[in-house]
């Protein structure tokens, strides 16, 4: 039988939420009246919205503990003791509060999957962009050279044209391990909302095992939509990387995830500049990643340059290899 994970939730809003982090997972969900015990016996993961937990609980025929039942707390019910009771009752194993717990929720599920599912934002603090589309396009021809089968969802205005990039770029892979990007553009003239882009998210991660986002981190919806991601690279200048821009757009995206890496784009390679952003930053920084590469000038001959660079998209590409979640199932 498929693996599944059952959602317990009469609210639209909570199925949306755990929706995003179900990617390429089955997601069932039930509201509390119409839970069959077979539903709850069956499911390999079993998350329930805590604000249907009493009605759970006053069923006339308790359901039996399982290890594998989590406990969804929205904040401001988290200090409530019946929370805690609700758990103990149900035998929850882990009580996760979202949006903020999201990291852990994800990490549960991707743990069903065989292929875990990852989306990474790539959040240009300039006000061009362009840094941001060249670094998304070298990771783009870096996952096609490596085999890989890449979602990518452009969601920003740029001084430089994304399609142009990936398309009139020479950079062949090898035969081996020719990949290929499925990509959306979402239009300059018309911006979709947020919850648009959410949901274009959500459709490329259930079809791909990596997903590439490029987001502005000056769009007001741009902070709610990283509460789904698993990693965030920051590309910035060796000139403004300490500049306020730039550690706003960080700072933003430790909020969301732990896994934001700075990617240091300019002439300064030696490790001044990202210490510098690190000093600056504040506590929750030290656990951040930098690299650095060689000078990307904002030149349209230049960025071809950039882009022509295969070595230079493979170092790009390895952070990604860092943080994808192990394919490991539980047994």
């Amino acid at each position: 039988m498929p693996r599944f994970v059952l959602l317990i939730t009469d609210l639209t809003a909570v199925h949306n939420e755990i929706a995003c982090h179900a990617r390429g997972i089955r997601l069932v969900t039930r509201e509390p009246h119409q839970l069959t015990r077979h539903d709850w016996n069956s499911a390999a993961l079993v998350l329930v919205d805590a604000q249907t937990a009493p009605i759970l609980r006053a069923r006339p025929q308790p359901l039996p503990h399982r290890d594998a039942v989590t406990l969804l707390v929205d904040p401001e019910d988290q200090a409530e003791f019946d929370m805690y009771r609700h758990a103990l009752d149900l035998g929850a194993s882990h009580l996760v509060t979202v949006p903020a717990g999201a990291g852990a929720l994800r990490k549960q599920i991707s743990m069903m999957a065989d292929s875990p599912r990852i989306v990474v934002a790539i959040l240009d603090p300039a006000p061009t962009g362009e840094a941001g589309t060249i670094t998304t396009a070298c990771l783009a021809l870096a996952g096609a050279a490596a085999g890989e089968h890449l979602g990518l969802l452009d969601a920003r205005r740029s001084g430089v044209d994304l399609h142009a990039a990936l398309t009139g770029t020479r950079f062949d892979p090898p035969v081996a391990g020719r990949g290929s990007v499925h990509a959306l553009f979402a239009p300059d003239e018309h911006p979709p909302p947020g919850e648009a882009i959410r949901q274009m998210m959500t459709d490329l991660a259930n079809r791909h095992a990596v997903t590439l986002v490029h987001l502005d981190p000056r769009q007001p919806h741009t902070r709610a939509l990283l509460d789904g991601l698993d990693l965030v690279i920051v590309p910035v200048s060796s000139q403004t990387a300490t500049g306020p821009t730039a550690r706003d757009a960080v700072s933003a995206a430790r909020r969301h995830t732990p896994h934001v890496h700075v990617h240091i784009t300019g002439a300064d390679l030696h490790g001044d500049v990202a210490e510098a952003i690190a000093a600056g930053a504040g506590a929750g920084y030290p656990s951040m990643s930098a690299s650095t590469r060689g000078a990307m000038p904002g030149e349209s001959g230049h960025w071809s340059a950039a882009l022509a660079g295969g070595s230079q998209h493979r170092r790009l590409w390895e952070v990604i290899a860092r943080h994808r979640p192990s394919t490991g199932r539980p047994t």
